[in-house]
């Protein structure tokens, strides 16, 4: 754990400042601030605000991309060993409605993630549902 930036913690009070007296939130301001951190959030990565989503959970976000995306009769969405299960529980409903299945990455005893992946990768291999 590290110290926050004086920066990020004012910035923290402010926004619990507001949960203490929502009165004085205004209804643009549900608008104005979730605006200004799509800007900053695609300066950030070089997109256009307008390719920065906001979502209430991770969850959420992959169960959108689940119900989303194609997965043929016995297409393969590849997972890693020991996901969270918001990552898992979308992509076995996905396989369960379409009859394609879910497979795992096991954990690599040489760490590298990467390798182990890339071989896992096979003809019925449709979907990534990888972390970051």
């Amino acid at each position: 754990m590290s110290p926050l930036l004086k920066s990020s913690a004012e910035a923290a009070k402010q926004g619990l400042s507001y949960k203490s007296a929502p009165w004085q939130y205004h209804p643009q301001d549900f608008f104005t601030y979730s605006e200004n951190y799509r800007n900053l959030a695609a300066k950030l990565i070089g997109a256009d605000a307008d390719n920065i989503a906001i979502i209430p959970a991770a969850s959420y976000g992959i169960a959108i991309a689940a119900n989303a995306l194609p997965l043929s009769k016995e297409g393969e969405v590849l997972v890693l060993e020991d996901q969270f299960p918001s990552n898992i529980y979308p992509w076995r409903e996905k396989a369960k409605q379409t009859g394609g299945f879910v497979s795992r990455v096991t954990r690599p005893e040489n760490g590298d993630w990467t390798e182990a992946v890339l071989q896992s990768i096979s003809r019925e291999t449709e979907i990534l549902a990888l972390p970051a």
